[in-house]
């Protein structure tokens, strides 16, 4: 499992130095589109006249609007979203076999720092939530499990989820 996620999202592991090196990459790439979105949110219809569309076209086009890039901060309040994110979905999924799901706020961030870098948006979140979750997906059902915590580790360099049973809890 660990390859496979590894391999998904980069094809290796990341040393300290080289995660920084990434996460200040993240923000020189955040900052390059912020300074796009700016110049997109000046196009008028002339512009797109100039790009190419033909007039009886742009003629129907009332209303001209842009969409900014989303940074790592935006996307990890899409995951986190209470009522529609990913994570929201999958705890209520794990919630049917009586077992609570939760994740550190940095694997949170580790996961929106690898859907960042797909450069998919907030779609990439589900696949890399569903991929890092496939192995607990699998062990929860049926079993004794009653908590399962996702750490940043799990999400990148797949190690194991760190499961707890009522026994265990009852010891703590």
């Amino acid at each position: 499992l660990s390859s496979g996620i590894n391999a998904e999202y980069g094809g290796e592991t990341l040393d300290d130095s080289e995660r920084t090196e990434r996460l200040v990459k993240i923000k020189e790439t955040e900052e390059r589109n912020k300074a796009r979105d700016a110049l997109l949110d000046q196009v008028e219809p002339k512009d797109v006249l100039d790009y190419g569309m033909i007039p009886e076209l742009a003629g129907r086009i009332p209303i001209l609007t842009t969409l900014h890039s989303l940074t790592k901060n935006d996307l990890m309040v899409i995951a986190k979203d209470k009522e529609r994110g990913v994570i929201s979905q999958l705890t209520d999924l794990m919630s049917l076999n009586n077992c609570q799901l939760e994740f550190t706020e940095d694997a949170l961030a580790a996961i929106a720092e690898m859907a960042f870098c797909k450069k998919t948006g907030a779609r990439a979140l589900k696949s890399i939530v569903e991929t890092t979750l496939l192995e607990a997906m699998f062990e929860v059902p049926g079993s004794d499990i009653s908590h399962v915590l996702i750490t940043s580790d799990t999400v990148l360099n797949g190690a194991c989820p760190v499961y707890t049973r009522p026994a265990e809890q009852s010891n703590n």
